[in-house]
């Protein structure tokens, strides 16, 4: 989709209620286009982004001044040798220049997507807080999600960092998205993400996706339900693109990202 598409389909979506959109990817920053598919978008949204914050320092200031609001940095580990074993790059040092140049340019808020990963990361959780807590930061720790079988092992359960939050929280809240735990603790904030066989995370969860080749994504964990909006907007017919939108949602349904999905348990659509 080109930047003027997008901009477009984001009218359409501000037009039908929608107030807040995040560009992720992939990842965001590779686009040339990107600060004026965010100056287009941000006059009527509030714009954020999540991002790997390796190309941050040259473009982020430039970012603040079309309208970006907040990021979310994908940072798995503080570890130079680990950075490059998950992403495969060795470019930690890049990362952590993009995140301080952001809160330079006064991004706020910014948060950190901590994706726990079984025997190559768990043990940094002390000292990612206390990296976020020194930063000014939010600390979100990801329950990994095994898309196949070849990389069932790395899956991590978040309960005992739970418990170990809740035994050291000032006080525990809960979000409206997903219904998300945030614990307040003396070191800084701390959100909890487990979506694997959480129903409560799917009922909760009120995103649609629009996919680079411009199809409404309901879900993120399925390709069997896109609705082509692209081809609808090329139309000029504003109205097909809402019936795209009113299409998307209507097949929106719970997921429950595990292998066991439980019917008896959707309470409808939405």
């Amino acid at each position: 989709m080109s930047a003027e598409e997008i901009a477009q389909t984001i009218e359409r979506a501000r037009e039908l209620g929608i107030q807040e959109v995040k560009l992720t990817g992939g990842e965001p920053t590779l686009r040339k286009d990107l600060e004026e598919i965010v100056r287009n978008i941000s006059r009527n949204m509030d714009v954020s982004m999540t991002t790997n914050a390796t190309l941050l320092p040259a473009v982020v200031e430039k970012l603040a001044e079309a309208g970006l609001k907040r990021i979310n940095v994908d940072l798995p580990t503080l570890d130079e040798n680990r950075y490059q074993f998950i992403t495969g790059r060795p470019l930690l040092s890049r990362a952590l220049e993009g995140i301080r140049e952001a809160v330079g340019v006064g991004l706020k808020p910014i948060k950190v997507n901590m994706v726990l990963l079984r025997g190559v990361n768990v043990d940094e959780v002390e000292k990612m807080l206390n990296f976020c807590a020194e930063n000014g930061l939010i600390l979100q720790l990801i329950e990994f999600l095994p898309f196949n079988d070849g990389l069932s092992h790395f899956w991590f359960d978040l309960r005992p960092i739970e418990k170990m939050l809740e035994e050291r929280a000032i006080r525990i809240e809960r979000r409206e998205m997903h219904l998300r735990k945030r614990y307040l603790t003396p070191e800084g904030e701390v959100e909890i993400v487990r979506s694997l066989h959480n129903s409560e995370f799917c009922l909760h969860c009120t995103r649609l996706r629009l996919t680079p080749d411009g199809y409404l994504k309901p879900c993120l964990m399925r390709n069997d339900n896109l609705v082509d909006l692209l081809g609808a907007l090329r139309t000029g017919d504003n109205e097909k693109v809402r019936e795209a939108f009113f299409r998307a949602v209507q097949l929106r349904e719970p997921y429950f990202c595990g292998t066991v999905r439980e019917p008896n348990l959707f309470v409808g659509k939405g």
